[in-house]
């Protein structure tokens, strides 16, 4: 074979070593931080409905359940701390691919409040509407959360 053919070889050879690498890269960081999403492509999550009419505080939440999104349906036991995101370590793992490994955590406060922690998500956690930011948010029965396209809530 003739040099040229060799060095023509060489280069595409690691042009396709480099382009193999940064798809590895890309699908780990999309696999541990999730994907960023506009705030406009959320239009088609319905609005957070806040608590029911039929809300007491008096109620001690029993289940920790998906009420939209592509697991609706989907409940775990309420524990003292309830992790959620796509990593199969999570107590509840979100079929979501707007949520990162480790998302957010429910922290039980007492028998009827809960904090919501977001783990320094890409997309952010959302209680009733409003942006969990660095300090935890509470939530009790019937308070909507929201990770990208999930809602859920305590329920009793």
């Amino acid at each position: 074979m003739s040099e040229l053919i060799v060095s023509t070889i060489k280069i595409v050879f690691l042009a396709l070593v480099w382009l193999f690498i940064l798809f590895l890269a890309s699908v780990i960081r999309t696999d541990m931080f999730g994907k960023r999403v506009p705030a406009s492509s959320l239009a088609a999550v319905p609005a957070d409905r806040g608590r029911p009419d039929n809300h007491r505080l008096s109620h001690v939440p029993t289940r920790f359940a998906i009420t939209n999104g592509p697991q609706q349906g989907t409940a775990v036991p309420v524990q003292p701390t309830i992790n959620l995101g796509r990593s199969a370590d999570s107590t509840l793992v979100l079929d979501d691919e707007f949520a990162s490994a480790r998302h957010a955590q429910l922290v039980q406060t007492d028998q009827e409040t809960w904090l919501v922690k977001d783990l320094q998500s890409t997309n952010g956690t959302f209680v009733n509407g409003k942006r969990v930011e660095s300090d935890p948010l509470p939530a009790t029965v019937g308070d909507v959360i929201r990770i990208g396209r999930t809602l859920m809530r305590l329920e009793v």
